[in-house]
């Protein structure tokens, strides 16, 4: 008889078929076999599309029948990639891609979908269900997407010394996955948006709002290694400008970039340099909410 699983909660990756998400399969399986994890892979067949409003009438059974053949095809790659057949799920749900994956998220240590759904643009945006994912979600989120990567790289952490707090770096050093890992630690400091008020800002302003920031970091990151024992090597910078530019540019150099979003309530929406990351990032993105 089979011995139920009684591992780590399971790695939920949404799964279309589309570019970016073999890149999020990818990401997961490999995740997945380094931690001896299980890996559920779910097809959403959005009833917005099957249950047509413009009168075009689909057959469930062919989107079933198509959906279970490319999870099958992506059970295998997963296995090629080192996951134990006994530990690769598959299911094909009807709903909202957002909905659905949101519910089966609550036992889940992460879910991985891809940057985009397949729409075929290019890095101009995000797609909805990433976005949606990104406030509803249950569990640590990453997004993934086609691009460069850097995957024996340092562990990236985005810390906002005036933000939602320390989870994200929290997060990185208590994960098995990332013991003994390189951290680098960043924060920006805001630069002024607008033209007219970026030319009344001084040297002596920048500089002293740049020594703030590099205090209350320090101060964090005090905080948080106090609560570790022997924790990896850490590095930290500060950089001046806008969020979303600086921390695109310093995706570039690590294998993975973990961030706290805000969100808004009670919209359930993320603030725009969570958002940002999640378009414009070179690596692959990991939100942690508190």
């Amino acid at each position: 008889m089979v011995k139920p699983y009684t591992g780590p909660p399971p790695i939920l990756v949404g799964y279309d078929a589309s570019d970016d998400a073999v890149q999020a399969l990818n990401y997961a399986a490999t995740v997945a076999a380094a931690t001896k994890t299980l890996l559920q892979l779910v097809y959403v067949a959005d009833d917005t599309v099957v249950n047509s409003a413009w009168g075009v009438v689909f057959d469930g059974s062919d989107v079933q029948s198509s959906a279970r053949r490319l999870l099958a095809e992506a059970a295998g790659v997963a296995h090629s990639l080192g996951v134990a057949k006994r530990r690769i799920q598959t299911k094909v749900a009807v709903g909202t891609p957002v909905g659905v994956l949101t519910q089966l998220s609550q036992h889940c240590s992460m879910v991985v979908v891809g940057r985009r759904a397949n729409s075929g643009h290019s890095h101009q945006f995000s797609g909805s269900t990433a976005v949606g994912l990104a406030a509803s979600v249950r569990c640590p989120l990453v997004v993934v997407a086609e691009g460069r990567s850097h995957p024996q790289g340092p562990i990236g952490v985005a810390l906002d010394p005036a933000g939602p707090g320390v989870g994200a770096l929290q997060w990185v050093l208590s994960n098995p996955l990332y013991t003994g890992r390189p951290v680098r630690v960043v924060s920006v400091c805001k630069a002024p948006q607008s033209r007219i008020f970026r030319s009344s800002v001084t040297q002596q302003q920048i500089d002293a709002a740049i020594a703030q920031t590099v205090t209350a970091q320090a101060a964090l990151i005090k905080r948080v290694l106090a609560e570790h024992f022997d924790p990896p090597p850490i590095t930290t910078e500060v950089r001046y400008g806008s969020p979303v530019d600086e921390l695109a540019s310093f995706s570039e150099g690590v294998s993975l970039l973990v961030l706290e979003p805000v969100v808004r309530f009670p919209t359930y929406s993320i603030g725009s340099t969570a958002r940002g990351m999640m378009t414009y990032a070179s690596c692959p993105v990991l939100l942690v909410k508190a």
